[in-house]
């Protein structure tokens, strides 16, 4: 056990080191951050305008207050997860596939569960912290900073499976950039449902969509059991098709390495 314990600790070592030396990583660490600050200042400065030109913006109401929090705060969420538990994933994976440091490791009695389990638990880290510091650039109360870590941490594990997934089936990291459009869009998706009401009907039902539909309920104060049963069962469905699709595949393409 301890033996299994100290390898596994050196996985995780290895995978966050060479997550620190990649641009491109850092870069999924540094886009939501990014982006939380503008949402943050370019949709409230357009509700002050609104406001002092008498137009009907978005004022300063704690209803309005609640919706820009809901936005950036859902902007964060969904981006945080696409860019820290998808694609930083699937391009570390693909990386290594390339330089062969995954046959390697195997072959030096690394157990096909211990990658899995190392590369997983990094990319979990590093999207919870990518949310963390997301949050305290949001503007956000910190009375919501429980209610929106839990829900980033439950939405990034089905995030995570399929990455693993679709990162061993990437034979590079050019063919990695293509297999991660979709999932990362897919991630995305409960960002572009706050916009219209037709597109939020169909993006609740999205892999982030459960735990974004959560999100906006704890914002706006608004828990009934009655609102929580669909996203919640979204949620967990998501989280059980994902596990399954891990389970099915993730061996077959660790082989095929």
């Amino acid at each position: 056990m301890q033996a299994n314990l100290r390898k596994l600790g050196a996985l995780i070592a290895k995978d966050a080191a060479d997550l620190a030396k990649n641009p491109t990583m850092i870069l999924c660490v540094l886009m939501p951050v990014g982006f939380a600050v503008f949402y943050r200042f370019f949709i409230g400065d357009m509700g002050l305008a609104g406001s002092l030109r008498g137009d009907g913006g978005l004022g300063a109401s704690p209803q309005v207050t609640s919706v820009v929090q809901y936005i950036v705060l859902s902007m964060s969420l969904c981006l945080s997860i696409g860019m820290g538990a998808s694609v930083s994933l699937i391009y570390g994976l693909a990386e290594e596939k390339e330089k062969h440091t995954l046959r390697t490791l195997m072959l030096a009695n690394v157990s096909a569960e211990q990658l899995m389990l190392a590369k997983g638990f990094v990319a979990f880290v590093l999207t919870i912290a990518t949310e963390l510091v997301c949050f305290a650039v949001s503007g956000a109360p910190w009375s919501l900073a429980g209610w929106y870590l839990l829900l980033g941490s439950v939405g990034a594990v089905p995030v995570i499976l399929v990455s693993l997934v679709v990162g061993l089936a990437s034979r590079d990291q050019m063919t990695a950039g293509l297999y991660s459009v979709p999932v990362l869009l897919l991630t995305m998706a409960p960002i572009f449902g706050n916009f219209s009401e037709g597109i939020h009907n169909v993006v609740r039902f999205d892999p982030t969509g459960g735990v974004d539909e959560l999100l906006r309920l704890a914002v706006s104060g608004t828990f009934t059991p009655s609102e929580l049963v669909v996203p919640l069962l979204v949620t967990v469905a998501w989280i059980i098709v994902a596990a399954v699709a891990f389970k099915l595949l993730y061996r077959r393409l660790l082989r095929d390495n």
